[in-house]
């Protein structure tokens, strides 16, 4: 009961914080898909994709091992010579990352538009999971949050102001990032302190070669992992053009609800798979958590997409209506990943992130298959459709190997239930409209209160033990 006491708080810490946060900038949409154009907003997504394959490869996404080994310690002075051992590395990456980004831009045959936004961008990108690591590391989950509050409220602000006030394009959401963040990490620095307990004294070559060992695997499963879901950007936007890919990336922005909430999960998660370690009945843990993060994907995800397809004429402009046809499929996939991404962390709790290589690669190669066949023959639907059924080899190895060497499956019955759910969801959505899809969500919600009638007692049961 303590662990999932634990695990309830910080998940709702989280969810206020982060999710929420999220949530509310979804509501930009209508100002994004009125005031941007497809083409524009396409070489946006495109960038950022980028920059999500970039980063963490040139930083040898050095937050994770920095996250996990901190745990190994209990005093806040040795937990510090790790995370100074993770500056140095941090420091390496910046060089490598300044390095290779003006040289590239410099020597290629294509003009690159706001360029020096984008190496801000990226730049801070890697500080700000550097930074926001060292937070959770000493659980300074509640600074996390708020820094994040902060951060998200400051980018919103920026939007709207230099859109709407400025008649700015794509150049607001880059500028309103960059001040958020940078705001976050002068916050996340006051409190955590890096500056002043970092020691050159402390370096070790030996720790630090751990901690890229560590973290290797997860920058090769990073390449990988962008083959398989980054990849489509760049090939929708060469075949098919940036207005297809600027589609393509308002769904992605509306499919990812879901993801804001089992992220929520997720950042709990991590914690308390670190912390019990040595917990005998650790296996028996991960199982329960696993069946019962795909439990909320499956049920939550059916209600979800029903309610994008209500939400949609009001939230995204008459320019974007034609990626209504292509949501489901890219709803399915962002589901399937966040159930994959989830199961992974057991792996990286046991120290076994090499494992978690072989599934992503091979995915990758069916996805980099799938999107040359299916592209060219259907088009945006082929695309977003190899991409999910990527999506679903890569959740099926992961599962495969948790059964082969942890012994940790899932329950049928709540894969079978889930799965009706989710398909009939699917149907509702393309074959209905109107009143119909508000009478089946009403129903959806009391099938889905009632399969979580076991969880909402316990969660009532701790809130109220709280107050008192």
């Amino acid at each position: 009961m303590n662990y999932l006491k634990q695990f309830i708080r910080t998940s709702g810490i989280f969810f206020i914080g982060n999710t929420l946060t999220k949530l509310i900038g979804l509501f930009l949409l209508p100002l994004y898909t009125l005031k941007i154009n497809p083409e524009d907003f396409g070489y946006y997504d495109l960038t950022i994709s980028l920059i999500n394959l970039i980063i963490p490869i040139v930083f040898f996404q050095v937050w994770d091992s920095i996250f996990r080994f901190t745990f190994d310690y209990e005093k806040t002075r040795d937990k510090y010579a790790v995370i100074s051992n993770g500056i140095a590395i941090q420091c390496f990456g910046l060089v490598v990352y300044t390095v290779l980004f003006f040289v590239v831009v410099n020597s290629i045959n294509y003009d690159i538009s706001y360029k020096y936004l984008i190496f801000s961008q990226g730049m801070l990108y890697a500080f700000q999971y550097y930074y926001s690591f060292v937070a959770r590391s000493f659980s300074k989950n509640t600074l996390l949050v708020a820094t994040g509050l902060i951060n998200s409220i400051v980018s919103i602000m920026g939007n709207i102001i230099l859109i709407v006030l400025y008649d700015m394009g794509i150049e607001a959401l880059y500028i309103s990032y960059i001040v958020g963040t940078l705001l976050q990490i002068i916050v996340l620095e006051k409190k955590v302190k890096l500056a002043r307990y970092f020691k050159i004294s402390t370096i070790s070559f030996s720790l630090m070669k751990k901690l890229i060992l560590f973290s290797l695997p997860l920058c090769l499963a990073t390449v990988s992992y962008w083959l398989l879901s980054g990849l489509i950007r760049l090939v929708i936007s060469n075949k098919l053009g940036m207005y297809e890919n600027g589609l393509y990336g308002i769904t992605n922005r509306l499919s990812s609800v879901i993801v804001l909430i089992v992220n929520s999960f997720q950042l709990a998660w991590y914690e308390m798979s670190y912390s019990m370690g040595k917990e005998k009945d650790k296996k028996g843990y991960y199982k329960n958590s696993l069946n019962y993060i795909l439990k909320v994907i499956l049920y939550i995800g059916s209600i979800s997409l029903i309610i994008i397809k209500i939400i949609f004429p009001y939230m995204v402009a008459e320019q974007y209506y034609e990626a209504l046809i292509i949501i489901p499929i890219t709803f399915i996939g962002v589901l399937i990943n966040s159930y994959a991404s989830f199961a992974s962390t057991l792996f990286l709790a046991e120290k076994d992130s090499s494992k978690l290589l072989m599934p992503t690669v091979i995915s990758a190669v069916i996805n980099i298959v799938g999107l040359g066949l299916l592209t060219d023959t259907f088009g945006l639907i082929g695309a977003t459709l190899s991409l999910s059924i990527a999506f679903l080899v890569n959740s099926l190895i992961i599962t495969t190997k948790l059964k082969k060497q942890y012994d940790i499956s899932l329950e049928v019955p709540t894969l079978l239930g889930g799965l009706a759910s989710l398909i009939v969801s699917t149907l509702v959505f393309y074959y209905f409209e109107g009143i119909y899809l508000i009478i089946f969500l009403l129903l959806l919600a009391v099938v889905v209160i009632y399969i979580f009638n076991d969880i909402l007692m316990i969660l009532f049961k701790l809130l109220k033990s709280t107050k008192s």
